[in-house]
C-alpha cells in the first residue's frame, strides 16, 4: 500500500490555518477527497469535531490535531491513496463561512541555554528541598507544630497533583472567548465563538464555555446579521448543554432563561430559570439585566427598572447596562432621561452599536428625522447591514423630497419590498405601518410575525410605534397569545430583587 504523506499538501497551495471550517477544508489539507476524509474520521477516528447545535454537515478541524494524526497513523500502518475516481464522485460538502480565527496559543520556541536553565532550576530545587527539610526537622524537635510535612504543603498548596494541562488551556481559551464577547462587535464576536469552541474542544465537560457558546449566539443575532432563529436554536443547545453539565452554575440558567424566552417565548420557564440564577449567584449584573429586559413591558415596568438599577449597582462601569436603561426608561414614561443617557453611553463609545440602534428608534418616534437617519446609517455600517443601509437610503431620498411624509412613504416602499423577499421583519415594517395609519395592515404584519414566530414580534409588548394599535382588539389577543405572566405572580419573598 502506498505510504502516507507526511503531511499536508504543500503550504503554496493552502495558506495555514489553525482551523479548517467544513469538509472540503479539511479534505485539502490532507490531500484527500471529502469521502476518504469521513471515512478516516469513522474507521481510524480523523480528530474532527461537530459544531454544538449545528447541522449534520457543520464540521471543523485544528491543522494541529491533524498533523499529529497524520505522524501516529503513519507509525502504525500505511493508508491507501484514493484513486482519481474516487475523488471525482465524492460530493461537495456543507460550508460554515470561513474567518480567521485567532491562533491557539503555540508551544515555546526552544532556547539556545535551555539546558543551562534546566540545570540552574534543578540546583534551586534541591537546595529548596535542603532547606525545607532543615526547618521541619527543626519544627518537629521543639515541638512548635504537631502536623505532619505532607499537611504544611498541603496548606500552603505545594503539594496539589499537577494540574490538567488540557483543562488549563481549555480555560485560558474560554477566558479570551469572554474578552472578546465583552466588545460586542461582529469581528470580536465571532473571534469569541472560536475561542469557547476551542475550549470545548481541550475540554468536553467545560460548562463555562458551552455558556460562552450560548451567550455568544445570543449577541450574534443582535450585533451582526446572523438569522436570529438560527442563533437561538443554538444557543438554547448550548445553555441547555451547559446546565446537563453543572446545575450548580448560575450563569448556565441565566442563559437558558434568556433563550427560553426570546427563542421559545416561554416566560413561565424563562422566570423559573432567572429564579434560580439569581439564587444562585445574586451578584451577577447581567442576570438582573437580562430579566429587566426580558420581561420589560408597561405592566411590569417597576420590577425592571429595579432590576436594571441593580445591574447598575453591580457593574457601574457597564456600557450595555447604561444604553438598556436609557431605552427602558425611554419606553417607560421618562423619554428625556432616557435620550439623555444613551447619548452620554455614545458620546463614550461610539464603535459601541446598541445606543446608536436605540437612538434611532428614539429619534424615529419623537419626530427627529435627521438625527434618525444619522444614528441608523451608523448602525448599518457597524453591524455591516446592507438591508438596513439601503432602506435609510430610501427614508432620506424621501425626506429630502417631501420632508415627513415622504421619509415614511419611501421607507414603507423599500421595507416592504425587502419583506415580499423575506429579507426584513414584519414587525419592523408594522411599526412603520403604525406611524402611517394603516392599522389594519400593520395588525396583518403582526398576526404574520407571531404565527411565523419571529424574534421581532415580541417588541408588541413594548414598543411606543405599536402602542398606536393598543384599542384594537386583534392587538390585544396577540398580547394575549404570548402568555406572558402578570406582575402580580411574583411575591415579595421570590421576586429577583429580594
Amino acid at each position: 500500500m502506498p505510504a502516507l504523506p507526511h503531511g499536508p499538501r504543500s503550504p503554496q497551495k493552502v495558506p495555514t490555518r489553525t482551523r479548517l471550517d467544513s469538509w472540503k477544508e479539511i479534505a485539502e489539507y490532507l490531500g484527500r477527497g471529502e469521502r476518504t476524509a469521513k471515512r478516516w474520521e469513522a474507521e481510524r477516528k480523523l480528530p474532527v469535531h461537530h459544531v454544538p447545535g449545528g447541522g449534520h454537515g457543520s464540521v471543523y478541524a485544528f491543522s494541529a490535531e491533524l498533523d499529529q494524526w497524520l505522524l501516529s497513523e503513519k507509525r502504525e500502518e500505511s493508508i491507501a491513496v484514493p484513486d482519481d475516481r474516487e475523488r471525482k464522485m465524492e460530493p461537495a460538502g456543507g460550508l460554515i463561512p470561513a474567518r480567521e480565527p485567532p491562533s491557539v496559543v503555540p508551544a515555546p520556541a526552544k532556547k539556545p541555554y535551555g539546558r543551562i536553565w534546566r540545570v540552574l532550576a534543578f540546583a534551586l530545587a534541591l537546595a529548596a528541598i535542603a532547606l525545607t527539610t532543615t526547618y521541619f526537622a527543626d519544627l518537629r524537635t521543639t515541638n512548635a507544630h504537631t502536623s505532619s510535612l505532607l499537611s504544611l504543603l498541603t496548606r500552603a498548596g505545594l503539594s496539589r497533583p499537577a494540574a490538567d494541562p488540557q483543562k488549563e488551556l481549555a480555560h485560558e481559551l474560554y477566558l479570551r472567548g469572554r474578552f472578546e464577547w465583552h466588545k460586542r462587535t461582529p469581528d470580536s464576536l465571532n473571534r469569541a465563538l472560536d475561542y469557547f469552541t476551542q475550549s470545548i474542544v481541550h475540554d468536553p465537560n467545560n460548562a463555562q464555555a458551552y455558556v460562552g457558546l450560548a451567550d455568544t449566539y445570543n449577541l450574534l443575532r443582535e450585533f451582526s446579521v446572523m438569522p436570529e432563529n438560527e442563533a437561538f436554536q443554538r444557543s438554547i443547545a448550548a445553555s441547555k448543554k451547559a446546565v446537563e453539565l453543572d446545575d450548580s452554575l448560575a450563569e448556565a440558567h441565566r442563559s437558558l432563561a434568556f433563550t427560553e424566552i426570546w427563542g421559545n417565548w416561554d416566560f413561565q420557564t424563562g422566570e423559573k430559570e432567572f429564579l434560580r440564577a439569581i439564587e444562585l449567584n445574586p451578584r451577577d449584573p447581567l442576570t438582573h439585566l437580562w430579566f429587566a429586559n426580558a420581561f420589560a413591558s408597561p405592566e411590569w415596568y417597576p420590577i425592571c427598572l429595579r432590576e436594571i438599577d441593580r445591574a447598575q449597582e453591580l457593574d457601574p462601569s457597564s456600557y450595555a447596562i447604561l444604553a438598556d436603561k436609557g431605552l427602558l426608561l425611554f419606553h417607560a414614561g421618562q423619554p428625556q432621561k432616557g435620550l439623555e443617557l444613551v447619548q452620554q453611553v455614545e458620546n463614550a463609545d461610539s464603535d459601541f452599536v446598541s445606543p446608536h440602534r436605540y437612538l434611532a428608534s428614539m429619534y424615529l418616534t419623537v419626530g427627529d428625522y435627521p438625527n434618525y437617519l444619522i444614528e441608523s446609517d451608523k448602525t448599518a455600517d457597524l453591524t455591516h447591514d446592507q438591508v438596513l443601509k439601503k432602506t435609510t437610503a430610501a427614508a432620506r431620498a424621501g425626506f429630502r423630497r417631501d420632508g415627513e411624509r415622504g421619509l415614511f412613504h419611501d421607507l414603507y416602499m423599500s421595507q416592504r419590498s425587502f419583506w415580499l423577499q423575506r429579507k426584513f421583519s414584519a414587525t419592523l415594517l408594522a411599526r412603520t405601518c403604525a406611524r402611517m395609519g394603516r392599522k389594519q395592515e400593520a395588525l396583518e404584519l403582526l398576526q404574520e410575525d407571531y404565527d411565523h414566530h419571529g424574534v421581532q414580534f415580541l417588541m408588541i409588548r413594548e414598543s411606543l410605534d405599536l402602542q398606536l394599535l393598543k384599542d384594537e382588539p386583534q392587538y390585544q389577543e396577540l398580547l394575549h397569545k404570548l402568555h406572558c405572566p402578570p406582575p402580580a405572580s411574583f411575591s415579595n419573598s421570590h421576586s429577583p430583587g429580594a
